[in-house]
């Protein structure tokens, strides 16, 4: 039987913020199954409903984690429905969250992915409305502590899957779009460092920006082209939100060229 490794550690991504007491309960609800748990914030400051944005933040704190690290993410907009709890296996890593495509970037033909239907290891009372205090919140518990995925739920082929945007590569240009952006402004798209050409010019909303910067160190109110730490290319306003100055948003339109042409 395959050994697997826990690191103690279970990470909690939400959209529930700080004003309510939901992300504390669901700490609770961990620390009574599993009090030696360590437990780490990953962001609870998402838009409501914004399984995206949470997608992007998983795909990219993720990597940084201990192996058998257990990540517990509840944006969860079909609580109630018929939408199936999920954990995933994926990169020695466990991932728990509703079925809605928030795991995305983890499903792979190497995941192995469980629905988490042994009602044995939830709270005695589920709720229509709060299914990570009732479902996901024991079950991370549970796995942190050593139960196998299978004692948890069944194994299952797939798991829905929402689109990832492409760059669409043409002669002499690359078409991007903005998949997230920061509590800073930054416009974070979906070209990659790899895509850059020797020498970019950067366009976007009418702006453009030749070459890439280092920093964010500019007069303020430079509009900068950067790499940023996910190694993605960035649009950044220096000293100031670009997302607010150019009204930007996710899914705006970015497209890259050679200064040479």
């Amino acid at each position: 039987m395959e050994t697997l490794t826990r690191s103690g550690i279970i990470t909690l991504t939400s959209d529930f913020g700080l004003a309510d007491a939901y992300i504390g309960i669901i700490k609770g609800v961990i620390l009574s199954l599993f009090p030696k748990a360590r437990l780490v914030d990953i962001s609870h400051n998402l838009d409501p409903q914004d399984i995206q944005q949470a997608g992007y933040l998983l795909k990219t704190s993720v990597p940084y984690f201990p192996e058998g690290t257990v990540h517990l993410a509840v944006v969860d907009p079909g609580v109630g429905t018929s939408r199936r709890p999920i954990l995933v296996q994926a990169r020695e890593q466990f991932l728990i969250a509703p079925d809605n495509g928030l795991l995305t970037d983890f499903i792979s033909p190497e995941a192995k992915i469980f629905h988490l239907n042994r009602p044995g290891f939830f709270l005695n009372h589920i709720s229509q409305t709060f299914h990570g205090r009732d479902i996901f919140a024991p079950c991370a518990a549970h796995l942190a502590k050593g139960k196998r995925p299978e004692q948890l739920g069944e194994a299952i082929p797939d798991a829905v899957r929402l689109p990832r945007p492409q760059p669409e590569i043409q002669p002499g240009r690359i078409l991007g779009q903005v998949i997230h952006i920061d509590r800073f402004g930054n416009l974070i798209t979906n070209i990659s460092k790899e895509q850059l050409p020797e020498k970019p010019l950067i366009r976007i909303m009418g702006k453009a920006i030749s070459g890439i910067s280092n920093s964010y160190d500019a007069p303020a109110g430079t509009l900068l082209a950067i790499i940023g730490s996910a190694g993605h290319l960035e649009i950044s306003l220096a000293r100031d939100s670009a997302a607010h100055r150019l009204k930007a948003g996710v899914g705006q339109a970015v497209e890259l060229s050679n200064a040479d042409g």
